[in-house]
């Protein structure tokens, strides 16, 4: 896969490009999945610029060619970013695997079965004790590995010894002996190295005023043009940007302006939003983004329509909806919506107790979700 490069011209605008005889593309679809990932909301905060991002316009300007323009630039913010990471304590699983009938009552037996166990007071030294069903056992399935729940059980405490695998009344042990009192159709993995507790770290965004900050560049080549270039070490001081302004703390965020019916755009059927829609998501530390565009300009109107804040909430569902605000903004020139889900990702990647520590599986899993389809749309062919 070759480096993605960009040519920045004076206007602000950018042609995108990669190495030559490398892998991978450059297409507007690329460009555009890069970007909704990338983003929190309509303003993107650099030490040196702000960028409005609501106008942006991507096009195909050659083979792996792309033109990027429409990017307003503004005054950066008067703080920067910084990442403070610090120890948080120990972390440890156990993994049961569940195959076969009334898989959710089997789980739930698990359950009950390590909490009594444990008991109220042990339960508190938990920082965290959670249980997942990951997956379901299919009817009919065509192998037994197909049919196989995984049900983990995921701790954190800062007491070390409640996760040590030695400990006859700690976290390991106790799951361990319940499961040989439990369910038909379990079984367990025979490497319990997750078991044993190891230290988790937590990740905290803060900020620094812009000052406190000394930003240099390291060139690989030295700039003497009596010489010519030449290899070497040559390092400029960048002087503060000359003007800040300050921003609120939370991104704009509005609905679409006029929407419209979606029975006018004629018969539906029943199809995953995957099927007609692209997307991205990644992780922003404890925030998830996830943007999703469309290819046709008549597809335009019915994503923006669409994809409202109350509509994702019933994507996710009840049990992905953690009840944190969502935030929402639109890029008409390359048809995108985008949205933030604040605290979606649970403390971020370092401490995450979900699989999607990243945050990258967010948008996979929504366009999973079945919406009433155009069927003109359709007709094209889906994705």
């Amino acid at each position: 896969m070759g480096f993605p490069i960009c040519a920045i011209n004076n206007d602000g605008s950018g042609v995108m490009s990669k190495e030559k005889n490398t892998g991978g593309c450059m297409t507007v679809n690329s460009v555009t999945s890069q970007l909704l990932y990338e983003i929190q909301g309509p303003l993107y905060y650099n030490c040196d610029v702000t960028a409005n991002l609501e106008g942006i316009k991507i096009e195909q300007v050659g083979e792996d060619q792309v033109k990027v323009s429409g990017v307003k630039g503004l005054p950066p913010p008067p703080t920067t970013k910084v990442g403070i990471t610090g120890f948080a304590g120990w972390q440890a699983e156990y993994h049961i695997y569940l195959v076969g009938l009334h898989m959710e009552e089997k789980c739930q037996w698990i359950e009950e079965q390590i909490r009594y166990e444990f008991g109220p007071e042990m339960i508190k030294k938990f920082d965290v004790l959670k249980f997942m069903q990951n997956g379901s056992s299919v009817i009919d399935s065509r192998n037994q590995d197909v049919a196989t729940v995984d049900f983990r059980v995921f701790a954190q405490s800062r007491d070390r010894e409640l996760l040590n695998m030695r400990n006859p009344k700690g976290f390991f042990r106790v799951s361990m002996v319940n499961f040989l009192m439990s369910c038909p159709g379990a079984s367990l993995g025979n490497d319990v190295r997750q078991a044993e507790g190891k230290p988790y770290y937590e990740y905290h965004p803060s900020l620094l005023p812009q000052s406190a900050v000394q930003q240099r560049v390291h060139c690989i080549w030295s700039g003497d043009e009596d010489e010519g270039f030449k290899e070497g070490k040559k390092i400029i001081n960048m002087p503060l940007a000359p003007e800040f302004k300050e921003y609120d703390r939370q991104q704009p965020s509005y609905e679409t302006t006029g929407p419209i019916e979606l029975s006018a755009f004629g018969p539906t059927v029943r199809l995953p939003l995957g099927s007609i829609v692209l997307g991205r998501s990644g992780d922003k530390c404890s925030d998830a983004n996830v943007g999703f565009f469309v290819r046709h300009e008549d597809e335009w109107e019915w994503l923006r329509s669409l994809l409202t804040i109350e509509k994702i909430k019933e994507l996710l569902g009840p049990e992905e909806f953690k009840g944190k605000p969502i935030d929402r903004f639109e890029m008409t020139n390359i048809r995108a919506v985008h949205f933030l889900l604040h605290d979606h990702l649970d403390r971020g990647y370092d401490a995450c107790s979900t699989y999607d520590t990243l945050g990258k599986n967010v948008c996979e899993y929504l366009r999973a979700k079945t919406v009433d389809v155009p069927v003109q749309f359709v007709r094209r062919g889906v994705l």
